[in-house]
C-alpha cells in the first residue's frame, strides 16, 4: 500500500440492512451482526430499512461505498 493511499487495497462486498444513511454517511448492519460505517459521498440515499449489497474499499476507520444494490 502507498503511504498516500488512504485505502487498503481491494473491494469488499457486504450484505445487510442500512440503520441510517445521511449525506455523507451511513450505517448498516451486515448479515453477520456487524455494523459498517460507511462513507457514502457520491452515493444517492437509501432509506432506513432497506436491505442493500454494498461494495466498499477500506480506510481507517471506516469504508468508501463503491456501489449500492438495493435487496
Amino acid at each position: 500500500m502507498d503511504d498516500l493511499d488512504r485505502f487498503e487495497p481491494g473491494i469488499q462486498t457486504y450484505s445487510g440492512t442500512v440503520r441510517v444513511w445521511g449525506t455523507s454517511t451511513a450505517e448498516i448492519i451486515t448479515d453477520s451482526g456487524l455494523v459498517l460505517f460507511l462513507d457514502t459521498r457520491g452515493q444517492p440515499p437509501v432509506p432506513a430499512g432497506t436491505r442493500v449489497t454494498i461494495d466498499a474499499r477500506k480506510y481507517r476507520p471506516c469504508h468508501f461505498v463503491t456501489r449500492v444494490t438495493p435487496g
